[in-house]
């Protein structure tokens, strides 16, 4: 959630867990806290008076799979455009199923892709499509600056890290005084990550740091490998260096960050619970 003078911004409005990691299901332990995060993403929502999906990823969006689609109603949605620069599954299946599943609901639906939205003193901008990564195969994402009087914000959605020179144009372009940015998608390194990938998202990761920024926060993908400290830390050491925090959203929140799925054969060896996922539709 982005809370501005005017209004609130939930952007991407899921919750998810990986199906098999290290060769694991969920934790039990996961799966609670799962629904935790689910109630706190309703809550969010309930008071949002914008809500944005940038792309049809699971965790990125909910048809009803978990959080009831009753999220929607009344909302202004933006939304990927669900026809362009956009892959097979997501165009065919899962952008279809979402839109027919909260039809109606929003007070407004708009395509976000390379647009402005102002509300009173409050721009909301997207970038034009970017590949969800270094090659086009998982689709593309819209990134989202939000903007005030006070400062700015930019998310970048699922861009791995910015592997390539085309993530970092619309950064650029806005300079915001922080950055929300996933990191790259090192825990597949060798199978859905090449070595030069990962090496160009670190040195891109270390040119976004020159652009201006107060804050850099990491989160989301990279947080998945339990290596993050050790592949991050030269982007960490020239964040100090710079005098920008780096930082990730557990720590903005003030809570501890509890990377479950960067550790789930530890939860495993601690305890054998397997997650009871029969009942995670919420009400």
């Amino acid at each position: 959630m982005i809370e501005t003078k005017d209004l609130k911004i939930v952007v991407d409005p899921a919750v998810s867990l990986a199906p098999r990691r290290w060769g694991l299901p969920p934790h039990q332990v996961e799966v609670d806290r799962l629904k935790e995060l689910a109630l706190r993403v309703m809550d969010a929502a309930a008071e949002a008076d914008v809500l944005v999906v940038t792309h049809y990823h699971y965790d990125h969006h909910d048809p009803g799979i978990i959080l009831p689609v009753d999220i929607y109603r009344r909302k202004k949605l933006i939304v990927k455009d669900p026809q362009r620069a956009i892959n097979r599954s997501q165009r065919v299946v899962r952008a279809p199923r979402f839109l027919k599943a909260v039809e109606n609901l929003p007070s407004s639906i708009e395509s976000a892709d390379g647009r402005e939205f102002r509300f009173n003193s409050t721009l909301i901008k997207f970038s034009h499509p970017v590949p969800h990564g270094a090659e086009e195969r998982m689709g593309y994402v819209v990134q989202v600056l939000i903007r005030d009087g006070d400062g700015s914000v930019l998310l970048t959605s699922d861009i791995e890290g910015a592997p390539r020179e085309m993530h970092m144009n619309f950064t650029r372009e806005n300079r915001p005084n922080e950055i929300i940015i996933d990191g790259p998608l090192s825990y597949m390194l060798g199978h859905a990550l090449t070595e030069d990938e990962l090496h160009s998202s670190i040195k891109n990761m270390e040119s976004l740091l020159r652009e201006g920024l107060s804050r850099f926060i990491v989160d989301h993908h990279v947080l998945r490998d339990p290596l993050a400290e050790e592949r991050l830390s030269p982007v960490r050491e020239l964040a100090n260096s710079l005098g920008v925090e780096f930082t990730n959203a557990a720590q903005v929140l003030k809570v501890e960050p509890l990377l479950l799925e960067a550790h789930r054969r530890e939860l495993y060896e601690r305890d054998n619970r397997r997650g009871d996922l029969s009942n995670l539709v919420l009400e």
